[in-house]
């Protein structure tokens, strides 16, 4: 993933990253995760943007989403819809007359971990079913 070059003077080292599409977090080689990235499920949503938000190519990622105006999925961590990136997917049905509050940082942290080892567990279990 890392190659190091020395530059004319051996004091300075260069280090330079070469990052390809497999090493982006949600390559895995089989397609495991590409329902993943295109559910309609709120928990599925979030998974993959926590997946996202590990990716060394989450920039390029976006950028690439955006001028192709990809019409659904999560692509560089953002959920897209009809082309364009929209904050979140709501719940079927009629709206909340009372708007719920978001949660902190801190808390989407400290419960996303161990929440994406359990749907990772869940989705493969699922898979080795089907």
């Amino acid at each position: 993933m890392f190659a190091y070059s020395w530059a004319e003077s051996e004091d300075e080292i260069e280090q330079s990253t070469t990052l390809t599409w497999e090493d982006a977090a949600c390559h895995d080689s089989n397609g495991a995760l590409t329902a993943l990235f295109f559910s309609d499920e709120i928990p599925d949503i979030e998974l993959a943007k926590a997946i996202c938000s590990t990716c060394p190519l989450v920039e390029p990622c976006l950028r690439g989403a955006l001028v192709r105006r990809e019409p659904v999925g999560v692509w560089g961590g953002q959920l897209f819809s009809d082309g364009v990136v929209i904050p979140r997917k709501r719940k079927r049905g009629r709206p909340p007359k009372v708007a719920a509050v978001a949660p902190s940082e801190q808390t989407l942290h400290s419960a996303s971990g161990t929440e994406s080892l359990r749907r990772l567990e869940h989705l493969g279990a699922r898979l080795k079913t089907a």
